[in-house]
């Protein structure tokens, strides 16, 4: 009998075959099916939201409230008169969460340690996938964060964002289509460093990762946990006035590269405790263009912008 988690693998590995540039692992992972509801266990090191306070420290003091200045002292909550009207706090679906809290499959004999240019909570695992054993160093991200970072994306597709309020269930299943993708690629997984066994067809191997990229990939080395292609991230880049080919330089346009490498990380630190992800969001923007296209000035029906989304999504 297939189980949910078999299905997802087989999908993933169909994905896999047809969909990835390189024959690396850096694309995602076909063993992403962990039992669902199993909950999502990494990340747990997540500072608390702050949910848009602004600028400074918590606790503004009366003394400089009302001097039309935010400085360090005040945030949007001890002083709306100086730093404005907080930011309503993201609201994930629940089904949004149930399509991403399946528990990543590294995550099986961990303990904490640390790791050079991760400021955060860190695990060491220890694991079998497939009958082969390796050990990552893991940064994963927990389902109700990366929810977050899902529907903050999604505000960069026109056309799902405004099924929100009109169409509530064809909104969640378009959300839920970008969470499904996320977890065919990485499981939500992001190594920091160290082996992920991925099964791309020709049976079971071991991907060296450093700082969310496979380190023999060529052309592809997407970043971990959405596969961001670097060319991906300079388009976005450039739709916010940054230039394309510089940004190319920085990153290199082939393989496992210091430039790419340590964007893919300095990321995953920025969007941590944060609402935002900005490869998230590249990637929502990339796949904006063909929804935009298949979906002119809001011709498509509910359930054909989600039928978009999916397509757009690689689904």
């Amino acid at each position: 009998m297939l189980t949910v988690a078999n299905t997802i693998a087989l999908v993933a590995a169909l994905l896999f075959s047809t969909h990835c540039g390189d024959s690396d692992g850096s694309g995602g992972s076909s063993t992403a099916g962990a039992p669902a509801g199993a909950g999502g266990t990494g990340g747990s090191g997540g500072a608390p939201d702050v949910g848009g306070e602004g600028t400074g420290a918590t606790g503004g003091t009366p003394d400089t409230c009302g001097d039309s200045v935010c400085d360090g002292a005040e945030t949007c909550r001890s002083c709306e008169q100086d730093c404005g009207v907080c930011e309503p706090p993201i609201e994930v679906p629940a089904s949004l969460v149930d399509t991403i809290d399946a528990q990543p499959y590294v995550e099986e004999d961990c303990s904490p340690t640390t790791y050079e240019g991760w400021p955060y909570d860190a695990q060491s695992c220890t694991y079998t996938a497939e009958g082969v054993t390796a050990t990552v160093i893991v940064a994963n991200p927990a389902p109700e964060r990366v929810g977050r970072w899902i529907v903050d994306a999604a505000s960069y597709i026109p056309a799902l964002a405004a099924l929100k309020g009109v169409d509530d269930g064809a909104y969640e299943e378009g959300l839920s289509a970008i969470g499904l993708a996320m977890m065919y690629q990485s499981s939500r997984i992001f190594p920091l460093s160290g082996g992920i066994v991925e099964d791309l067809g020709n049976g079971p191997v071991v991907y060296d990762f450093e700082n969310g990229i496979t380190t023999t990939c060529s052309s592809g080395c997407y970043c971990r946990i959405n596969s961001l292609h670097r060319t991906q991230w300079c388009e976005y880049r450039a739709s916010l006035g940054d230039d394309y080919d510089g940004c190319i330089a920085d990153v290199g346009d082939s393989g496992y590269t210091e430039g790419w490498a340590a964007q893919c990380l300095s990321n995953h630190v920025n969007a941590w405790t944060s609402d935002a992800n900005e490869h998230f969001r590249a990637r929502a923007y990339v796949a904006n263009l063909e929804i935009d296209a298949s979906c002119p000035d809001g011709q498509c029906s509910p359930d054909g912008v989600v039928d978009a989304v999916r397509s757009a999504y690689g689904l």
